[in-house]
């Protein structure tokens, strides 16, 4: 199926068609001044089709590059709560979708957060899969000891170490890389752990007074915020983090 953007579904729903096709019709077959108008009410469909918050998710889920499989599942689960929580919002009150919003909208950023962060640790756990097949440290650390070991010049000593050096540090930079990525998978296990329970609160809320839902917004936001925060932390390792 074509992904189309939510303009394009707008430009190519059959309603707006119809109302695309009878503007001209009448501009042509009746009074010139119906078609201006005409096709203001058709600019005006078109606006609030693709406008439509369902199709915006649905072409933002459709538009998303593959992650990692170590991420993929647990990103997925995550967008599946974000997904539930929307789902829950439609048919209900205005009233009670008001105070959801801020919810469903912190929980929006997370998920958006949490997928560019899996992007950019997608293509660092391929990379760091490769260098573990393509090297072997210990094989090649031992060689550069014997070879140290055995050496008859001061600056042969001196090129075997520093190649030594070299090897260990690399080791210990890729033993680095494989932690912060288990980190990661971890936490995103955390994250959708917190997130479930959300939802879970969200579908209690239902049917209960006003003031008995307000008072139970601010500690899921909290709850969003905290997860928010521990995915900036990941933000700043990767910046210092290289492979």
């Amino acid at each position: 199926m074509t992904n189309r953007s939510p303009f394009l579904t707008a430009l190519f729903h059959p309603l707006n068609l119809s109302m695309l096709a009878l503007t001209a019709a009448a501009g042509l077959c009746s009074a010139w001044w119906l078609a201006p108008i005409g096709f203001i009410f058709w600019l005006i469909m078109v606006a609030v089709v693709s406008r439509d918050p369902g199709l915006q998710i649905t072409f933002t889920r459709q538009s998303r590059e593959p992650l990692a499989q170590r991420f993929q599942n647990r990103f997925d689960r995550l967008d599946r709560a974000r997904i539930s929580i929307f789902n829950s919002l439609q048919g209900v009150s205005p009233a009670f979708r008001k105070q959801i919003q801020p919810v469903q909208d912190t929980l929006d950023e997370l998920v958006e957060h949490a997928y560019q962060l899996c992007l950019n640790l997608t293509a660092m756990d391929n990379n760091f899969y490769v260098q573990q097949l393509s090297n072997n440290f210990d094989e090649d650390i031992e060689t550069m000891q014997k070879n140290i070991a055995g050496a008859v010049s001061s600056n042969d000593r001196k090129e075997f170490d520093e190649t030594l050096k070299s090897l260990q540090a690399r080791k210990v930079q890729l033993k680095n890389v494989g932690t912060l990525l288990s980190r990661f998978e971890a936490q995103l296990t955390g994250t959708n752990n917190a997130v479930d329970g959300i939802v879970t609160n969200i579908a209690s809320l239902k049917g209960r007074d006003a003031k008995q839902v307000e008072g139970k917004i601010p500690p899921l936001l909290q709850i969003l915020r905290t997860e928010q925060e521990e995915l900036r932390q990941f933000d700043a390792e990767l910046e210092r983090t290289s492979i």
